[in-house]
């Protein structure tokens, strides 16, 4: 920060003081730069936005938070802080600081304390073992998080750190350049080949502890950086003296040659016929811990090979911590806890021992990312559990024109059909990403780095072929934007005022932090960059093949940002590699058609999540409605997970008891394909707590009639409440027919004959565990209320995500009739409007994925008053009630239905239920995506 910004903030400070620091907000901030920066002469070349990120970061506003789930760990890093000399990390907290002063280091200091303190006091004399795993979210920032760990684990006694980076080459390569930059302070290349001591990043600033790698990012043809035995040798550097890093990739033969390494060491010893390494620290980060590691054989006495080699590389050490790094945890939390002490393996002709398995008995660490972090919450929409919520943000585009180029499902059959042209989806995403470029040189970006994603087969033939095909639409759009082609320029001129300014105006309404990097500008502002833009455009091919005698394309460099000082601006086609390999950085476009039924593989993919500081309103995801609605339920069942485990460390909870309640959530029913998760194939599923409703309805005519049939079906059961139940409005309207102490039949009945064609909603097992409850007593009471719309007029949104400003409830309320007994009750249709990114979609889907509110969750409750979600589940837990409330919707709020009839959702609530009566159903494939998986010959090599 320059001398002008830092005398600016100096005066910010001096009036944020006398402010109570749990009262400062992004309008209070705003407020003082305005009236006290901005409107001073002497701070005309302040850069406005970068003082108020930098102040926003600094009073921690919208930061992330940590909760940690542990197995009676005691803590020791406090009483131990003042014997550590914390120069690695001091020195890595200023680099992050100095490279971007907005970096939140005092959010990371605060969470890798609360790791290193999960993990063992490296003094300790004793042997030990600790495992554990931290959970964080698809791209970001886990790399800092354990970078930094790193540094203070160093600084505490860690002698060795172990770093296995993931299944493919490129990706430890990046991870050994964050690493070099981070930790080291050196090239490990240049020391390792040449003997230099070239200093990068940390290595600017000085300390006195010398950190050696016995790895490095050079690489020609694949992995030639890795560990390899003769380069060790060769350097001589004892273990348990100075630091000593590796960054291995998960592959079998490295992996065995570390252990057979380890083995030779002089301070081995055989301790029951295995080899020992006593009193050398060892911390050992796996990256993407539930790829590869995780033993996916029933029996554990059947190991596969990479945990095997893991586990055996631990065992040598009697001192160590083993942590997990993931996104996706469920396969890592489904991992047995039993083993077999006896089993052993041969590495290298020698006998080792293989330990126990890599389940996180220790502690399980949950990082919420900040306000700022562009998830699969924002994308999709869902409602936190205090009850506030978010439109989704208007960043997908749907495709439906790819087959052909691109076949629905590339098989055995149509393999070497390679297509031979684009489709107008792509070149559409290919313009869109010419205007983000020039959009983002107009806000001042110029030398960030832009990247756009295309991944739409695994073959080489294909990426290569898709590569050719984008290479030469690309050629074209440059030449005729240097000719000034007036089609062109009108092509991009309609896409940026009908797409790029709603989308803006849209996005700067519904996100839930302050960015004032985001603006609309003149179509006249941008077409003044667009040469310079397009100019600046690399397509690159990712994949392994390195011989370019076969291929159509031959620009297949690796992408390293780092040899770009102005900026990279690249459109990467890929398969595998993109999906688990580097980091995009700057990723705003995102052309993405693979379909896999595998959760883990699906939520990786997601590289569009992020950070996405002045331009999240220029991303941009182009795929199905099928991969969007699928993301969509995955969603919905990870930020369930995700509350249940925050909820469960408050009850002091161990990481064996989330175990079993993820081994019981019912949104397991959504993610049943991934094989790795089961040992059997009867699952047994819990509705404790839950929440299940209907957000993804048919619109169907014959679901539709079938839906609302059920309902009146249930009136001809129950009949309508007595005129006390009959709870009216201030107006005398009536808002609920509720129903007390119902049979549970009367629900199940209802749930039975409904149709529905949601992942996570499966009207047998739903109906199967009311009986059960009904019949252990664990549910005291089921209600049934039907939920009136009481309003004059209501806002259809006809087009989807209409500006607030201009939503105006200027409708008639439709209503419907229910009879019972000769008698007639008039009711008015709620209104759900469906967003506009899932418009075109063969279901209504409801904005916020939420069909009820909060005043309605609470309607059977003794207190009715709670102002959050949970205050609702703690109530509803302590009076184990049951509550089905049932919503006719206005059939306006979702296009292409006109039936003159309601369409009818429900939500169902289910109290906490200590000893409940689980119901186990058949784990089955969803349907809907390939039955035959993608052949993929690009990772062939990667995993020997």
């Amino acid at each position: 920060m320059n001398d002008i910004n830092q005398t600016a903030k100096l005066v910010c400070y001096a009036f944020l003081n006398m402010i109570p620091k749990e009262q400062i907000t992004d309008d209070i901030i705003l407020k003082i730069i305005k009236e006290k920066i901005e409107s001073a002469p002497e701070f005309k070349d302040a850069d406005f936005a970068n003082l108020f990120e930098v102040i926003r970061s600094e009073c921690e506003i919208g930061k992330g938070k940590i909760t940690v789930m542990s197995d009676d760990i005691d803590p020791w890093l406090s009483e131990e802080k003042s014997n550590i000399n914390f120069e690695l990390w001091n020195r890595y907290k200023l680099f992050m600081s100095q490279n971007d002063p907005s970096f939140p280091v005092n959010e990371l200091d605060d969470f890798t304390d609360k790791i290193l303190d999960k993990c063992v006091n490296p003094k300790d004399k004793n042997s030990w073992d600790r495992r554990g795993m931290v959970v964080g979210h698809v791209q970001s920032g886990k790399t800092s998080n354990y970078v930094g760990l790193i540094n203070k684990a160093t600084d505490a006694g860690y002698k060795v750190v172990i770093v296995i980076a993931g299944t493919i080459s490129s990706l430890r390569r990046q991870t050994q350049e964050r690493i070099d930059a981070g930790f080291i302070g050196r090239s490990s290349s240049a020391f390792i080949r040449e003997n230099e001591n070239r200093l990068i990043g940390v290595g600017k600033l000085k300390v006195e502890t010398d950190i050696y790698s016995l790895t490095s990012s050079y690489y020609k043809s694949g992995d030639e950086g890795d560990f390899s035995q003769s380069v060790a040798n060769r350097l001589n550097i004892p273990i348990g003296k100075n630091p000593v890093v590796f960054v291995i990739k998960k592959n079998k033969s490295i992996l065995e040659n570390l252990i057979d390494w380890f083995s030779k060491n002089e301070n081995i010893k055989i301790i029951d016929g295995t080899p020992k390494l006593f009193d050398v620290p060892v911390l050992i980060i796996d990256d993407e811990a539930d790829a590869a590691s995780v033993n996916t054989a029933k029996d554990i006495n059947d190991i596969k090979t990479i945990n095997k080699l893991i586990r055996t590389l631990l065992n040598i050490f009697n001192q160590n911590t083993f942590i997990g790094y993931t996104a996706t945890p469920y396969a890592n939390l489904f991992i047995s806890q039993d083993h077999n002490e006896e089993l052993t393996t041969i590495v290298k002709n020698k006998i080792y021992k293989i330990g126990e398995d890599l389940f996180p008995r220790d502690f399980i660490i949950n990082i919420k990312a900040p306000t700022n972090y562009i998830g699969a919450a924002k994308i999709f929409g869902f409602e936190n559990p205090n009850g506030t919520d978010n439109e989704p943000l208007d960043i997908f585009r749907a495709i439906d024109d790819f087959d052909p180029p691109f076949f629905r499902t590339i098989n055995i059959h149509n393999k070497a059909d390679l297509p031979e042209y684009l489709p107008k989806s792509l070149e559409k995403a290919l313009k869109s990403f010419i205007l983000t470029c020039a959009i983002r040189r107009v806000r001042g970006h110029e030398k960030k780095h832009n990247s756009m994603l295309i991944h739409v087969a695994l073959l080489v033939k294909w990426i290569d072929r898709v590569a050719y095909l984008v290479n030469d639409k690309m050629r074209e759009y440059r030449n005729a934007i240097e000719g000034n082609d007036e089609s062109l320029l009108i092509d991009l001129q309609y896409l940026y005022e009908s797409d790029f300014l709603p989308t803006t105006e849209n996005v700067l309404e519904n996100l839930d932090y302050t960015d004032i990097r985001i603006k609309t500008h003149t179509w006249e502002e941008v077409k003044t960059e667009l040469k310079k833009a397009a100019s600046k455009i690399e397509v690159r091919s990712v994949h392994g093949t390195r011989s370019t005698t076969n291929l159509e394309y031959h620009n297949i460099e690796e992408i390293d940002y780092s040899r770009y000082d102005n900026g990279l601006s690249v459109i990467a086609v890929g398969g595998s590699r993109l999906s688990r390999g580097i980091t995009l950085e700057g990723l705003s476009v995102s052309y993405y058609l693979r379909t896999t039924k595998m959760y883990d593989s699906l939520m990786q993919m997601g590289r569009w999540f992020g950070y996405r500081p002045g331009y999240v309103d220029l991303c941009r995801l182009y795929t199905t409605e099928q991969i969007f609605e699928w993301f969509n339920h995955i969603t919905m069942a990870t930020e369930e997970m995700r509350d249940d485990f925050d909820e469960m460390t408050a009850a002091l909870q161990r990481p064996k008891d989330f175990r079993l309640k993820v081994r019981n959530h019912s949104g397991l029913m959504t993610i049943t394909s991934l094989a790795k998760l089961y040992h059997s194939d009867k699952i047994e599923i819990s509705f404790s707590g839950t929440n299940p409703q209907t957000y993804q309805l048919l619109k169907t005519k014959s679901a539709i009639e079938n839906n609302f049939n059920a309902l009146q079906s249930l009136i001809l059961n129950i009949g309508f409440p007595l005129q006390k139940n009959r709870i009216e409005t201030t107006k005398g309207k009536i808002r609920y027919l509720f129903y007390q102490n119902q049979k549970a039949s009367a629900v199940c009945d209802f749930i039975d004959a409904y149709k529905i064609q949601q992942p996570s909603i499966k009207n047998s097992t739903l109906s199967d565990y009311i009986k059960k409850q009904e019949k252990s007593g664990t549910i005291k009471e089921w209600s049934i209320c039907i939920v009136s719309n009481t309003d004059q007029k209501v806002f259809i949104d006809y087009v989807g995500n209409t500006p607030l400003k201009e939503r105006q409830e200027k409708e008639n309320v439709m209503n419907y009739d229910l009879h019972f007994n000769g008698e007639l009750i008039s009711l008015g249709c709620s209104v759900r409007n469906q967003p506009k990114v899932t418009r075109g979609s063969d279901f209504y889907l409801i904005a916020k994925n939420q069909i009820d509110d909060l005043k309605d969750r609470q309607v059977d409750l003794s207190i009715k008053k709670h102002t959050s979600n949970k205050d609702i589940k703690n109530q509803r837990s302590k009076e184990k009630k049951g509550l089905l409330l049932i919503y006719a919707l206005d059939e306006r709020a979702t296009p292409n239905v006109k039936n003159d009839s309601p369409i009818i959702g429900y939500s169902l609530h289910f109290p906490k239920i200590d000893n409940e009566e689980k119901v186990s159903y058949t784990a089955t494939i969803n349907n809907g995506f390939d039955e035959q998986v993608q052949e993929d010959d690009d990772l062939i090599n990667e995993d020997e």
